[in-house]
C-alpha cells in the first residue's frame, strides 16, 4: 500500500493562497484513476498514533492507498464536509463535529508550552493559574472559520495586539507587532521561542517542540479528545478497516503509555 503526503494551507501569513491549493489538490484527486482515502489531519493532530495506524492498516484486506494531507486546525472539518478528505484527526470538545460520525482514540492532558529559560520551565507542573499574567493566544473558533470559507483567512491561533491578553490585568497587552498572525504551529513555536506568549496544547506536542522551549503539564488544563471524524452516512469497506484499524492501535497505545497523574501540592 502507498502512502502519499499533501499539503492544504496557507503560502502566505494572511492565508491568500489556502483556496488556491485546495481547489488544486480537489482538481488532482478528481483525476486520478486509483481509488485512495484521503485523510486530513494538522501537523502533531493524531496523537502520534498515525504512523502505527498506517502500518496496520495495509494489511487489511480493505485498505485503499492513503493520502495524508497535512493542513491547518480551522481547514481539516472544511475539507471533510466539501468532499476533500475522506476522513480526519479532529479535537473535542473544541471542534464542531455536527454532520460527522467519530471514533474517541485517546485523552490527552494539556502541556505549557513556554521558553527554556522560562521560570515556570524548571517546575513539575503548573495550574492555569499560574498562566493569568502571562500573555496567551486566543483561538479562533473553528466554526466560525467555516462559515466563513469562501474569504479564506489562514486557519490557526492568530496573534496580534487584539488577540493576546493578560488576564491578570484584565486588558490587551501589546506583546506581538500588531497584525501579525500565526498560521501555523512552526510561526506560533516561533513566538513563545521569543518570549511574547505562551500556549497550552495536547499533551502529544512535547514529541515535537523545538529544544529552545520546555513543555509543563497544567494539571487542570481541559483534558483534549483526539477522535476520527468522518461525514455521517457515509458506506465505504476501506474507511470502515480504517476506523477499526485506529480504535484497534490506539487501545494498544493507551495500554502502553503511564497514566498521567496529575499533583495537586
Amino acid at each position: 500500500m502507498s502512502v502519499a503526503v499533501g499539503y492544504v494551507g496557507s503560502g502566505r501569513l494572511d492565508g491568500g493562497w489556502v483556496g488556491d491549493i485546495e481547489d488544486e489538490h480537489r482538481t488532482r484527486r478528481a483525476g486520478l484513476t486509483e481509488p485512495r482515502l484521503v485523510v486530513a489531519l494538522k501537523p502533531g493532530g493524531d496523537g502520534a498514533l498515525l504512523p502505527d495506524i498506517l502500518a496496520a492498516y495495509q494489511e487489511c484486506p480493505d485498505a485503499l492507498p492513503v493520502e495524508v494531507v497535512l493542513c491547518g486546525v480551522a481547514e481539516r472539518a472544511r475539507l471533510l464536509r466539501d468532499g476533500t478528505a475522506d476522513v480526519a484527526f479532529l479535537h473535542s470538545p473544541w471542534e464542531d463535529l455536527t454532520g460527522f460520525d467519530t471514533e474517541p482514540l485517546l485523552v490527552e492532558g494539556g502541556v505549557a508550552v513556554v521558553p527554556a529559560r522560562h521560570p515556570l520551565a524548571a517546575r513539575p507542573f503548573v495550574h492555569l493559574a499560574d498562566l493569568d499574567a502571562e500573555p496567551t493566544p486566543r483561538w479562533p473558533d473553528p466554526r466560525a472559520s467555516e462559515s466563513h470559507a469562501s474569504k479564506r483567512q489562514a486557519s490557526g491561533p492568530r496573534v496580534s495586539e487584539s488577540h493576546v491578553v493578560s488576564k491578570s490585568a484584565g486588558a490587551f497587552e501589546p506583546h506581538v507587532a500588531s497584525g501579525l498572525r500565526a498560521g501555523d504551529a512552526a510561526q506560533l513555536m516561533q513566538l513563545v521561542a521569543l518570549g511574547r506568549l505562551i500556549v497550552v496544547v495536547p499533551e502529544s506536542v512535547k514529541e515535537q517542540v523545538r529544544r529552545d522551549l520546555a513543555c509543563v503539564p497544567v494539571v487542570d488544563a481541559a483534558p483534549t479528545t483526539v477522535v476520527l471524524a468522518w461525514p455521517e452516512q457515509t458506506r465505504s469497506p476501506a474507511l470502515a478497516a480504517f476506523v477499526r484499524t485506529a480504535a484497534d492501535v490506539a487501545a494498544g497505545d493507551v495500554a502502553r503509555r503511564p497514566a498521567f497523574e496529575p499533583q495537586t501540592r
